[in-house]
Protein backbone atom coordinates (compact mmCIF):
# COMPACT_ATOMS: atom_id res chain seq x y z
CA UNK A 1 0.00 0.00 0.00
CA UNK A 2 1.01 3.54 -0.97
CA UNK A 3 1.40 5.50 2.25
CA UNK A 4 1.24 9.34 2.47
CA UNK A 5 4.78 10.06 3.17
CA UNK A 6 5.63 7.93 -0.14
CA UNK A 7 3.42 10.70 -1.87
CA UNK A 8 5.20 13.77 0.28
CA UNK A 9 8.90 12.10 -0.60
CA UNK A 10 7.10 12.28 -4.63
CA UNK A 11 5.68 15.80 -4.51
CA UNK A 12 8.79 17.67 -2.38
CA UNK A 13 11.10 15.85 -5.29
CA UNK A 14 8.62 16.62 -8.12
CA UNK A 15 8.87 20.33 -7.11
CA UNK A 16 12.23 20.57 -6.49
CA UNK A 17 13.58 18.30 -9.22
CA UNK A 18 17.07 17.55 -7.53
CA UNK A 19 17.04 15.08 -4.96
CA UNK A 20 19.89 17.10 -2.80
CA UNK A 21 17.24 20.06 -1.85
CA UNK A 22 14.69 17.36 -1.40
CA UNK A 23 16.01 15.58 0.99
CA UNK A 24 17.50 18.48 2.70
CA UNK A 25 13.84 19.81 2.80
CA UNK A 26 12.74 16.96 4.02
CA UNK A 27 15.00 16.26 6.69
CA UNK A 28 16.48 12.93 5.13
CA UNK A 29 19.63 12.08 4.03
CA UNK A 30 19.78 11.16 -0.23
CA UNK A 31 19.86 7.65 -0.38
CA UNK A 32 17.02 6.92 2.03
CA UNK A 33 15.07 9.38 -0.28
CA UNK A 34 16.03 7.25 -3.40
CA UNK A 35 15.31 4.53 -2.43
CA UNK A 36 11.51 5.37 -1.41
CA UNK A 37 11.14 6.98 -4.67
CA UNK A 38 12.38 3.55 -6.43
CA UNK A 39 9.68 1.65 -4.09
CA UNK A 40 6.75 4.19 -4.61
CA UNK A 41 7.39 3.51 -9.08
CA UNK A 42 7.80 -0.10 -8.27
CA UNK A 43 4.32 0.05 -6.44
CA UNK A 44 2.24 1.94 -8.85
CA UNK A 45 4.45 0.32 -12.06
CA UNK A 46 5.52 3.22 -13.76
CA UNK A 47 8.71 5.24 -14.08
CA UNK A 48 7.75 8.74 -12.19
CA UNK A 49 11.24 10.48 -13.18
CA UNK A 50 13.54 10.28 -15.73
CA UNK A 51 16.90 10.85 -13.89
CA UNK A 52 20.63 11.50 -15.79
CA UNK A 53 24.07 12.65 -14.12
CA UNK A 54 22.40 16.39 -14.54
CA UNK A 55 19.34 16.71 -13.98
CA UNK A 56 15.29 15.19 -12.67
CA UNK A 57 12.94 15.31 -14.88
CA UNK A 58 8.86 14.28 -14.52
CA UNK A 59 7.61 11.53 -16.74
CA UNK A 60 3.72 12.04 -18.50
CA UNK A 61 3.00 9.64 -15.88
CA UNK A 62 5.00 11.73 -12.88
CA UNK A 63 3.05 14.81 -14.47
CA UNK A 64 -0.04 13.02 -14.15
CA UNK A 65 0.49 11.55 -10.64
CA UNK A 66 1.46 14.85 -9.25
CA UNK A 67 -2.09 16.51 -10.38
CA UNK A 68 -3.71 13.87 -8.82
CA UNK A 69 -2.04 13.84 -5.35
CA UNK A 70 -2.47 17.70 -5.77
CA UNK A 71 -6.68 16.27 -4.87
CA UNK A 72 -5.01 14.19 -2.05
CA UNK A 73 -3.71 17.19 -0.47
CA UNK A 74 -6.43 19.15 -0.80
CA UNK A 75 -8.71 16.58 1.26
CA UNK A 76 -6.48 15.98 3.69
CA UNK A 77 -6.49 20.20 5.02
CA UNK A 78 -10.53 19.82 4.20
CA UNK A 79 -10.63 17.16 6.38
CA UNK A 80 -8.66 18.64 9.17
CA UNK A 81 -10.60 21.89 8.80
CA UNK A 82 -13.78 19.83 8.95
CA UNK A 83 -12.79 18.01 12.05
CA UNK A 84 -11.52 21.38 13.92
CA UNK A 85 -15.73 22.38 13.15
CA UNK A 86 -16.91 19.27 14.58
CA UNK A 87 -14.81 19.69 17.58
CA UNK A 88 -16.36 23.41 17.82
CA UNK A 89 -19.42 22.42 17.17
CA UNK A 90 -19.84 24.46 13.76
CA UNK A 91 -20.90 21.39 12.04
CA UNK A 92 -23.08 17.89 12.89
CA UNK A 93 -26.83 17.48 13.90
CA UNK A 94 -29.01 19.54 16.63
CA UNK A 95 -32.12 18.29 18.03
CA UNK A 96 -34.41 21.15 19.49
CA UNK A 97 -37.75 20.63 21.41
CA UNK A 98 -39.91 23.65 21.74
CA UNK A 99 -42.92 24.35 23.36
CA UNK A 100 -45.71 25.47 21.05
CA UNK A 101 -45.87 29.28 22.20
CA UNK A 102 -41.88 29.43 21.80
CA UNK A 103 -42.69 29.93 18.04
CA UNK A 104 -44.69 33.13 18.86
CA UNK A 105 -41.87 34.77 20.53
CA UNK A 106 -38.12 33.63 21.01
CA UNK A 107 -37.92 30.41 18.85
CA UNK A 108 -38.09 31.88 14.96
CA UNK A 109 -35.23 34.60 15.75
CA UNK A 110 -32.64 32.52 18.01
CA UNK A 111 -33.13 29.75 15.43
CA UNK A 112 -32.45 32.08 12.34
CA UNK A 113 -29.23 33.46 14.45
CA UNK A 114 -27.52 30.21 14.76
CA UNK A 115 -28.82 28.89 11.21
CA UNK A 116 -26.78 32.34 10.37
CA UNK A 117 -23.51 31.59 12.65
CA UNK A 118 -23.60 27.87 11.67
CA UNK A 119 -25.21 26.99 8.19
CA UNK A 120 -23.77 23.56 8.48
CA UNK A 121 -25.08 21.98 11.48
CA UNK A 122 -27.95 20.44 10.94
CA UNK A 123 -30.85 21.69 12.96
CA UNK A 124 -34.25 19.25 13.77
CA UNK A 125 -36.91 21.41 15.10
CA UNK A 126 -40.01 19.37 16.92
CA UNK A 127 -42.71 20.45 19.28
CA UNK A 128 -42.67 19.30 22.46
CA UNK A 129 -44.89 19.59 25.43
CA UNK A 130 -42.80 21.25 28.70
CA UNK A 131 -42.85 18.51 30.89
CA UNK A 132 -41.44 15.83 28.08
CA UNK A 133 -39.13 18.38 26.82
CA UNK A 134 -37.17 18.30 30.06
CA UNK A 135 -37.02 14.47 30.58
CA UNK A 136 -35.20 13.90 27.31
CA UNK A 137 -33.21 16.74 27.61
CA UNK A 138 -32.06 15.20 30.71
CA UNK A 139 -31.37 11.58 28.50
CA UNK A 140 -30.52 13.64 25.78
CA UNK A 141 -32.96 12.47 23.37
CA UNK A 142 -32.85 15.62 22.12
CA UNK A 143 -29.96 18.54 22.74
CA UNK A 144 -32.02 21.46 23.00
CA UNK A 145 -34.95 22.29 24.77
CA UNK A 146 -36.88 26.31 24.41
CA UNK A 147 -39.58 25.96 27.44
CA UNK A 148 -40.87 27.26 30.75
CA UNK A 149 -37.47 27.43 33.18
CA UNK A 150 -38.46 23.81 34.54
CA UNK A 151 -38.57 23.68 38.72
CA UNK A 152 -36.33 20.78 38.78
CA UNK A 153 -33.03 21.54 37.18
CA UNK A 154 -31.20 19.17 38.14
CA UNK A 155 -28.22 17.45 35.84
CA UNK A 156 -29.67 20.74 33.73
CA UNK A 157 -28.02 24.14 32.20
CA UNK A 158 -30.26 26.93 31.65
CA UNK A 159 -30.26 29.98 30.22
CA UNK A 160 -33.68 32.45 30.79
CA UNK A 161 -33.73 34.29 27.07
CA UNK A 162 -37.13 35.85 27.88
CA UNK A 163 -40.10 37.19 29.92
CA UNK A 164 -43.41 37.77 29.28
CA UNK A 165 -46.78 38.51 31.33
CA UNK A 166 -49.67 36.63 31.13
CA UNK A 167 -52.65 37.85 29.56
CA UNK A 168 -56.68 37.33 29.53
CA UNK A 169 -57.70 35.81 26.65
CA UNK A 170 -61.40 35.95 26.24
CA UNK A 171 -64.36 35.68 23.35
CA UNK A 172 -64.84 38.75 20.96
CA UNK A 173 -68.32 38.37 22.21
CA UNK A 174 -67.59 38.49 26.08
CA UNK A 175 -69.32 41.45 28.16
CA UNK A 176 -65.49 42.16 29.28
CA UNK A 177 -63.93 42.21 26.05
CA UNK A 178 -63.77 46.14 25.22
CA UNK A 179 -62.31 46.66 28.26
CA UNK A 180 -58.25 47.86 28.21
CA UNK A 181 -57.01 45.59 31.20
CA UNK A 182 -58.62 43.56 33.75
CA UNK A 183 -58.29 42.50 37.05
CA UNK A 184 -58.12 38.65 37.95
CA UNK A 185 -61.00 39.09 39.90
CA UNK A 186 -62.90 40.28 37.09
CA UNK A 187 -63.17 36.68 35.91
CA UNK A 188 -63.32 35.12 39.01
CA UNK A 189 -66.99 33.64 38.19
CA UNK A 190 -66.05 32.45 34.64
CA UNK A 191 -64.79 28.99 33.67
CA UNK A 192 -61.02 28.62 33.23
CA UNK A 193 -59.71 26.87 30.13
CA UNK A 194 -56.00 25.71 31.38
CA UNK A 195 -52.98 23.31 30.53
CA UNK A 196 -52.75 20.34 32.82
CA UNK A 197 -50.38 20.58 35.17
CA UNK A 198 -48.62 17.56 34.54
CA UNK A 199 -47.91 19.15 30.76
CA UNK A 200 -46.66 22.34 32.23
CA UNK A 201 -46.33 22.76 35.92
CA UNK A 202 -44.63 25.91 35.80
CA UNK A 203 -47.82 27.49 33.47
CA UNK A 204 -50.51 26.13 36.04
CA UNK A 205 -48.72 26.78 39.39
CA UNK A 206 -48.44 30.16 37.98
CA UNK A 207 -51.94 30.84 36.98
CA UNK A 208 -53.81 29.65 39.69
CA UNK A 209 -51.43 30.83 42.68
CA UNK A 210 -52.52 34.37 40.91
CA UNK A 211 -55.65 33.55 41.37
CA UNK A 212 -55.82 32.18 44.73
CA UNK A 213 -53.73 35.21 45.94
CA UNK A 214 -56.77 37.60 45.04
CA UNK A 215 -58.58 35.30 46.45
CA UNK A 216 -60.50 32.95 44.30
CA UNK A 217 -59.95 29.23 42.98
CA UNK A 218 -60.41 29.51 39.86
CA UNK A 219 -63.30 26.99 38.18
CA UNK A 220 -61.72 25.14 35.44
CA UNK A 221 -63.97 23.74 32.68
CA UNK A 222 -61.53 22.06 30.53
CA UNK A 223 -57.73 21.01 30.39
CA UNK A 224 -55.89 20.52 27.16
CA UNK A 225 -52.29 20.23 26.01
CA UNK A 226 -51.76 23.58 23.88
CA UNK A 227 -52.16 27.05 24.50
CA UNK A 228 -53.20 27.33 20.47
CA UNK A 229 -55.92 25.14 21.49
CA UNK A 230 -56.60 27.59 24.53
CA UNK A 231 -56.96 30.42 22.61
CA UNK A 232 -59.23 28.63 20.33
CA UNK A 233 -61.92 27.39 22.53
CA UNK A 234 -61.62 31.06 24.26
CA UNK A 235 -62.59 32.13 20.93
CA UNK A 236 -65.53 30.49 20.75
CA UNK A 237 -66.69 31.42 24.30
CA UNK A 238 -66.30 28.09 25.36
CA UNK A 239 -64.28 29.65 28.76
CA UNK A 240 -61.30 32.60 29.45
CA UNK A 241 -57.91 31.55 30.29
CA UNK A 242 -54.54 33.37 31.48
CA UNK A 243 -52.15 32.96 28.27
CA UNK A 244 -48.50 34.17 27.77
CA UNK A 245 -48.64 37.52 26.04
CA UNK A 246 -46.82 36.26 22.84
CA UNK A 247 -50.21 34.43 21.43
CA UNK A 248 -52.02 37.83 20.42
CA UNK A 249 -49.50 37.06 17.58
CA UNK A 250 -52.05 34.40 16.59
CA UNK A 251 -53.99 36.88 15.18
CA UNK A 252 -57.08 34.85 15.84
CA UNK A 253 -60.66 37.13 14.75
CA UNK A 254 -62.88 35.66 17.68
CA UNK A 255 -60.66 35.93 20.10
CA UNK A 256 -59.00 39.35 22.33
CA UNK A 257 -56.60 39.27 24.52
CA UNK A 258 -56.26 42.11 27.57
CA UNK A 259 -53.58 43.29 29.69
CA UNK A 260 -54.08 41.74 33.38
CA UNK A 261 -53.15 44.09 36.43
CA UNK A 262 -49.91 43.03 38.72
CA UNK A 263 -49.71 40.15 35.63
CA UNK A 264 -47.44 37.35 36.67
CA UNK A 265 -44.16 36.75 34.68
CA UNK A 266 -43.70 33.73 32.55
CA UNK A 267 -40.08 32.43 32.07
CA UNK A 268 -38.57 31.38 28.72
CA UNK A 269 -35.61 29.06 28.97
CA UNK A 270 -33.10 27.53 26.79
CA UNK A 271 -32.36 24.26 28.37
CA UNK A 272 -29.39 21.59 28.26
CA UNK A 273 -28.00 18.49 29.42
CA UNK A 274 -24.81 19.61 30.98
CA UNK A 275 -23.03 15.55 30.45
CA UNK A 276 -24.21 16.14 26.58
CA UNK A 277 -21.04 15.42 24.72
CA UNK A 278 -22.42 17.07 21.47
CA UNK A 279 -20.62 20.40 20.60
CA UNK A 280 -23.65 21.83 18.93
CA UNK A 281 -24.92 21.90 22.27
CA UNK A 282 -21.96 24.86 23.33
CA UNK A 283 -22.11 26.60 20.12
CA UNK A 284 -26.51 26.99 20.28
CA UNK A 285 -25.76 28.10 24.36
CA UNK A 286 -23.24 30.58 23.61
CA UNK A 287 -26.08 31.95 20.56
CA UNK A 288 -28.77 32.27 23.19
CA UNK A 289 -26.66 33.62 25.73
CA UNK A 290 -25.71 36.13 23.06
CA UNK A 291 -29.97 36.46 22.01
CA UNK A 292 -29.79 37.35 25.90
CA UNK A 293 -27.26 40.31 26.16
CA UNK A 294 -28.56 41.96 22.63
CA UNK A 295 -32.20 42.04 24.13
CA UNK A 296 -30.95 43.02 27.28
CA UNK A 297 -34.03 43.94 29.47
CA UNK A 298 -35.95 40.88 29.49
CA UNK A 299 -39.11 42.09 30.63
CA UNK A 300 -42.03 42.00 28.36
CA UNK A 301 -44.44 45.54 28.73
CA UNK A 302 -48.39 44.20 28.23
CA UNK A 303 -49.10 45.70 25.00
CA UNK A 304 -52.91 47.41 25.11
CA UNK A 305 -55.66 45.62 24.03
CA UNK A 306 -56.57 45.94 20.29
CA UNK A 307 -59.80 46.52 21.41
CA UNK A 308 -60.76 50.54 22.36
CA UNK A 309 -61.85 52.00 25.67
CA UNK A 310 -64.76 50.59 27.38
Amino acid sequence: MIELRHIQYFRTLAETLHFGRAAQQLHISQPPLSRQIALLEQKLGVALFTRTRRSVQLTNAGERFYADTEKIFSMLEQAQRNALAAAEGQVGALSVGFMMSAAYNVLPTLTTQYLSRYPDVDVKLTEIVPNIQADMVRTSAIDIGVMYRPEDCRGLETVTIFREPLVAVLSRNHPLAKRRTLAITDLATEAFLIIPREVAPVYYDLTINFCLSRGFKPRIRLETNLQQTIVNLAGEGLGVAMVPNSMRNMRLSTAVFIPLQDAPMLEVAVIWNRDNLNPCVNTFAQTARDYLQHQGDMAVVSLPSEIGPE
